[in-house]
């Protein structure tokens, strides 16, 4: 994951794969009869995997081999040493490890026999840190002496032996005869030392006696068949770590593991050897390969070896027969001397191993399929093939890759590494729970809530991060009061954040439970699919490996907004409002029930996308796109064909691409309830809930049964020929993950009433008469959509707008989330949609400035904010800081926040909009919602455009140490809160927002472990974020709409005119409220606090505890009752337990802050300061037990890991005071925390003219 919030789903910091690859180049690698060079394409194959630029090599630690080595028939050696390969753009710098590998292959020579089993057990000894090398000792007898005793006088002379020959040392005799007679000395009187010599004969002739002497001594023979001396001598300065000491003797020397140390190893880790051979293997016997084998595995684990129990041999020299049983022992980690699990795969290079015809090739197929039951896919000998099948355990449990092309090599080795992968046990589940308002209750708050689950995985390129909609019940009363409670009873979370296993949803309606799981339960699993069905199957440990599923013959309601297909295949989007979007596939005659059986369904569905018979419009769709959304409506077809199946596969469980709501809050819609007798809603409802997804879809489902009514898959996306792969199960880009539909929406109901009986039998339903919803795709698209779902199963579309539009070719990426409201246009009340302009993906850079080349003309896409007519889309009014209805010259950054609405006269029209921009600067739109017109022109609606502050500017008296300028701007992605205060006579507004880049969450921490983030290296010298309170003392004038721009008193405020730490009294001052509002003199413009500051205004980000900048704002805060509560994401959180180092890991977490209204200080009736509330303000730790175990300081008043939003839920009101509309809390874990009073007062609106 490069930049964007979703870097803070990071890889694992544990799962290391390490691979050392043995290839055989041995004679047979040269031409054969076949025509083939195979050492020729076995270089050109590992060239290519070498320059391969898949993400999945580049932290994989590679090392190299081959056999025979220098061609001695006989040994395998170790060339290059295991170490990660790195970026594909380091292959040709000199020292990095794919530069060496590509040296070490460029030298291989072919030569010599194919001593397979040898090779595989030096591979073996050095992925494990031991030896193949032995000697075996003899004690040796060897000519040394004769003495001559001449018989006619006694003289007595001697001989020795002056030379020995090596070879002529009988191992089997234990002698060593004198070389020849040439080579006795000359007989002399003196004694060589004879008398420390054995006799051993005796002779003699007419003239002499003779005895012969031998001495003893120690004989060493090494095993030739070992790799170790040419190993250690491939170890050097320049190509290291081969071996432990390359000054040992042979005998001392053993290999040094390239595998983490034993400390730091992980079940998670994966180990193995690809093996590469062109053939049959040779020269050896099992003698032999159990000799190089059993020392591999060392004396107490290889003691026992054997080569009897699984393979045999095809030939007597094979070698076959030791090879499986030494597999067996690397894959099984109790029997070898690493303790991990070593898999083998075997790939057979060249047409030899075309078929599994001759009992080599059987053997190869046998020694590597993967037989383990959690798998990820079969080879031709494993458990379920019909021949050649291996049981488990099998040997190996690599891989079989049979191949005969460059590719096929590069291929073979990514499966193989892929292959390594160990499956967690339990998958990361992540997300929030949010609970959403209803517009119809008079609470506002439902007792549901909606968990947006999420499995991260960024260690990998697939498009679609699995996700969920899960329901849960909110806890009323009680110790637990505030958490969320699951269907089968229980909470939800534990006291970390983390789920509970043994929970299910509200919409699981199986006999699994679900917690911790995003593909069970929830609303992946009611989505309307076609299944075959299947029983379930569980492992020998017990776990449950398939689960079961019913049969199924359903398809899902799916839409799109095409209307017709261009010539160069493209999809023509519907522009007409009030359209119907086009169902796939159309819906069967009325009367008529094509899905009665999961064949006649699959038979239905495929004739809709017949080219010449099929669907209007859908027939006429590329074939390309066909097949995807053949994938999408659950049947699994190969998107590369080239034509349709001539029939459709149902699968016997859910085939379903459902990505990740990370942005896209759920929404309740309500079609229609039943009053009490005091007008309240019952109990009796008919509701949907609405969230879009990242792979593309938006979806409604039931919010009782959570069943899906329809998905809606724009044009924008079906067009896109990466994000419409997200649709299919998967799929891989460079890209990932996609972001499909992740956006904000809102919806905009009307109700009628309706009456039946009277009196006390009087029954009152409400009814929706319009239920429209709106949104955009965030980093999916820009485009925002208005849709009709009055009826769910015949949607409408009101309006697409988009950049590719002229009206709106400054628009982004939709990121803000629309606001309706009601406005008087032109003397007509009007129906609006309000939007910031959108996102501009060059802020992904976090230094970025306007003058960088990525922005066109010094200005970001976005930079403008759009009225739009709710019902048709069109542009009403506009502003950006060039060619609007009114510009501002400052507004040259994007604009990515729900726009904040304020009606000051309460007749129910919007009269002010405040947002921030990512440049630092909050701003107030003025409307005229009383335009007077002349003759048939009307005058401005928008009066101006006036910049309240420009952040992006020092304060070098109080806060030297911090630099806002240039690219350390702040950015402010959430809206501002709008909260009216009175002081004395002073009416006025503090407009509250906090800063943080969320394009970069991670751009100071962590220093380490950043492989794959933007940027590459953390960031230094960043300011810290800060909540900023500017008070705007212009919009309760009456004659604000017609003042001139230099009568306003807010306006182009700095942080000079602001106050650091309000709730710090400088010498002189009594009251906070008098910084402000002084009895002469002008006060200060606002105020502002450190995100990373304690109450007392002490600095916790001193790059110590915490690094500059690291604490961000993200997530909306919200203003309640005098206080503003602030979600603060801190990357350094330690307040949660460490996550699992195998799992995909959430950096940070985010705690809760809060600040008092409206000066930043919290205060006494009388203005003194409230110490002990304003201690509870601000950055809080706690120390000791409360901490995690290694944390000595930690956070407080966690929300939960990553990035969390604040959730207020409904709480026990019991007895409800007068007036009550009930009580809420915020959600937390095991409890909320907090506590409002809720209090019904008479608005002048009827419900159809309600908004959210």
């Amino acid at each position: 994951m490069q930049a964007s919030d979703l870097q803070i789903y990071a890889s694992p910091t544990a799962g290391k794969k390490t691979i050392v690859m043995m290839l055989d180049t041995s004679g047979s690698m040269t031409n054969n009869s076949y025509g083939e060079n195979r050492l020729a394409m076995l270089k050109n194959g590992m060239n290519a995997f070498l320059a391969s630029n898949n993400p999945v090599l580049n932290d994989t630690r590679v090392g190299l081999g081959n056999f025979s080595a220098n061609g001695d028939s006989r040994s395998g050696q170790v060339l290059v040493a295991a170490a990660p390969l790195g970026d594909a753009s380091t292959l040709n710098t000199v020292g990095s490890q794919r530069y060496k590998l590509k040296q070490a292959v460029a030298n291989l020579t072919a030569g010599g026999s194919t001593p397979s089993a040898h090779a595989y057990a030096e591979a073996a000894a050095y992925l494990m840190g031991t030896t193949t090398y032995s000697e075996a000792n003899y004690a040796i007898r060897k000519d040394s002496y004769i003495r001559r005793v001449r018989k006619s006088d006694n003289r007595t002379e001697y001989s020795y032996c002056t030379n020995y020959r090596d070879s002529q040392i009988d191992t089997t005799n234990l002698w060593q005869p004198c070389r020849s007679n040439n080579y006795w000395s000359n007989w002399s009187t003196s004694n060589p030392g004879v008398d420390t010599a054995t006799a051993y004969d005796t002779s003699s002739d007419w003239t002499y006696s003779y005895t012969y002497y031998y001495t003893t001594f120690n004989y060493a023979v090494a095993n030739a068949d070992s790799g170790i001396p040419k190993s250690k001598s491939n170890d050097t300065a320049s190509n290291p770590n081969i071996v432990v000491d390359r000054n040992a003797s042979n005998l001392n020397a053993i290999y040094q593991s390239p595998l983490p140390a034993v400390a730091n190893r992980q079940s998670c880790d994966g180990q193995g050897i690809y093996f590469l051979s062109d053939g049959e293997p040779n020269n050896t016997t099992n003698t032999r390969s159990a000799t190089v084998m059993s020392t591999a595995l060392g004396s107490t684990l290889g003691a026992n070896f054997t080569c009897s129990g699984g393979l045999s041999n095809t030939t007597a020299d094979s070698g076959w027969a030791c090879m499986g049983e030494f597999a067996k022992r690397l894959f099984d980690k109790t029997k070898n001397p690493a303790g991990v699990s070593i898999q083998t795969a075997f790939v057979g290079f060249g047409s030899d191993f075309s078929s599994l015809s001759s009992s080599d090739v059987k053997n190869a197929c046998r020694l590597s399929s993967r037989t383990q039951s959690d798998r990820k896919g079969d080879d031709a000998c494993s458990p379920n093939q019909t021949t050649n099948a291996v049981a488990a355990p099998g040997y190996g449990n690599g891989g079989f890759f049979p191949t005969q092309s460059a590719q096929g090599v590069t291929d073979s080795v990514i499966a193989f590494i892929n292959n390594l992968e160990k499956v967690p046990l339990q998958p990361l589940t992540t997300g929030a729970i949010s609970v959403p308002y209803d517009a119809l209750n008079p609470k506002n708050l439902q007792e549901y809530g909606y968990l947006r689950a999420l499995e991260p995985n960024p260690a990998n390129t697939y498009l679609t991060w699995r996700g969920n909609l899960k329901k849960y019940h909110v806890v009323l009363s009680g110790g637990n009061a505030g958490a969320f409670e699951a269907n089968t009873g229980g909470l939800v979370y534990n006291a970390s954040g983390a789920f509970r296993t043994g929970t299910k949803d509200y919409w699981n309606s199986s006999n699994y439970n679900d917690g911790g799981n995003v593909f069970l339960g929830g609303s992946y699993a009611k989505v309307p699919l076609p299944i075959a069905g299947q029983n379930e199957t569980r492992d020998e440990d017990g776990n449950i490996i398939k689960y079961y599923y019913a049969v199924q013959t359903k398809i899902r309601n799916l839409f799109t907004d095409v209307s017709a297909v261009a010539a160069d295949g493209s999809l023509t989007k519907i522009s007409t409002s009030g359209t119907n979007l086009l169902k796939i596939p159309a819906a069967p005659p009325e009367g008529t029930n094509p899905f009665d059986s999961v064949a006649n369904t699959a038979s239905y569905v495929l004739g809709k996308f017949n080219a010449s018979t099929g669907q209007d419009i859908l027939k006429a769709f590329p074939i390309g796109l066909k097949l995807k959304i053949l994938n999408y409506l659950g049947y699994s077809t190969d998107i590369s064909a080239t034509t349709l199946p001539s029939s459709l596969v149902t699968s016997n469980e859910p085939y379903l691409s459902m990505g990740g709501s990370i942005h896209s809050l759920p929404v309740q819609l309500t079609y229609n309830g039943t009053l009490d007798e005091n007008g309240n809603l019952t109990s009796a409802r008919e509701q949907s809930i609405l969230y879009g997804t990242m792979e593309g879809g938006l979806h409604l489902v039931d919010a009782s049964t959570g069943v899906e009514q329809m998905a809606f898959v724009p044009a924008d996306i079906l067009n896109d020929p990466i994000a419409s792969k997200a649709l299919v199960v998967g799929q891989s880009d460079a890209s990932a993950p996609a972001h499909g539909m992740d956006g904000a929406w809102v919806s905009d109901p009307a109700y009628s009433i309706t009456t039946t009986g009277s009196g006390s039998s009087a029954v009152s339903k409400v009814t929706a008469k319009q239920m429209n919803i709106y949104g955009g795709m965030r980093m999916g698209g820009s485009s925002y959509y208005g849709l009709n779902v009055l009826n769910p199963v015949s949607p409408k579309l009101l309006f697409r707008v988009g950049a590719d539009q002229t009206d709106y070719s400054r628009m982004g990426q939709s990121w803000s989330k629309p606001v309706l409201a009601n406005i008087r246009y032109n003397g007509v009340i009007k129906r609006v949609m309000i939007v910031g302009g959108g996102y501009d993906q060059c802020y992904e850079n976090p230094n970025i400035t306007l003058s960088n080349s990525c922005f066109t003309n010094g200005k970001a896409k976005g930079n403008a904010v759009y009225i739009i007519d709710a019902k048709t889309g069109e542009r009403l009014w506009w502003t950006s800081d060039t060619g609007s209805n009114i510009d501002n010259s400052n507004m040259k950054h994007s604009i990515v926040s729900r726009i904040s609405t304020l009606d000051r006269d309460a007749d129910g029209l919007v009269d002010h909009l405040y947002f921030g921009d990512l440049g630092g600067q909050i701003f107030r739109i003025d409307l005229n919602n009383n335009q007077t017109k002349t003759n048939s022109t009307y005058s401005s609606f928008g009066i101006r455009v006036v910049r309240l502050a420009n952040l992006a500017t020092n304060d070098s008296t109080y806060d030297a140490s911090n630099d806002y300028t240039a690219g350390n701007a702040p950015r402010f992605y959430e809206p501002p809160t709008v909260t009216i205060h009175d002081y004395g006579i002073r009416t006025f507004i503090t407009v509250g927002i906090a800063s943080g880049d969320r394009s970069t969450p991670l751009d100071v921490y962590p220093l380490t472990g950043r492989e794959g983030m933007s940027p590459s290296t953390a960031l230094s010298g960043r300011p810290v974020n800060n909540v900023y309170g500017i008070i705007d003392k212009d919009f309760i004038k009456k004659n604000l709409m017609s003042l001139a721009d230099n009568q306003l008193e807010t306006k182009d405020i700095t942080r000079l005119t602001l106050r650091k730490n309000p709730q710090i009294l400088r010498s002189g001052e009594t009251r906070v409220a008098q910084i402000f509002f002084p009895n002469t003199g002008v006060g200060q413009s606002g105020w502002y606090r450190s995100l990373s500051s304690m109450s007392d205004g002490t600095e916790k980000a001193n790059n110590s505890f915490r690094i500059k900048g690291g604490l961000k704002a993200f997530e909306e805060p919200m203003a309640v009752t005098g206080t503003l509560i602030v979600p603060v994401y801190d990357p350094q959180g330690t307040g949660i337990v460490a996550a699992d180092p195998c799992l995909p890991r959430v950096v940070g977490e985010t705690d809760q802050q809060t600040f008092c209204l409206p000066f930043g200080a919290c205060l006494n009736s009388d203005g003194s300061i409230d110490q002990n509330k304003e201690n509870g303000s601000g950055f809080k730790t706690q120390t000791g037990t409360n901490c995690p175990v290694g944390a000595s300081e930690c956070n407080k008043n966690v929300i939960g890991s990553g990035i969390r939003g604040v959730t207020f839920v409904p709480t026990e009101d019991n007895p409800p005071a007068t007036n009550s509309c009930g009580k809420l809390k915020l959600s937390g874990n095991e409890s909320g925390t907090g506590e409002w009073q809720c209090t019904s007062h008479l608005v002048p609106a009827r419900w159809y003219e309600r908004y959210r």
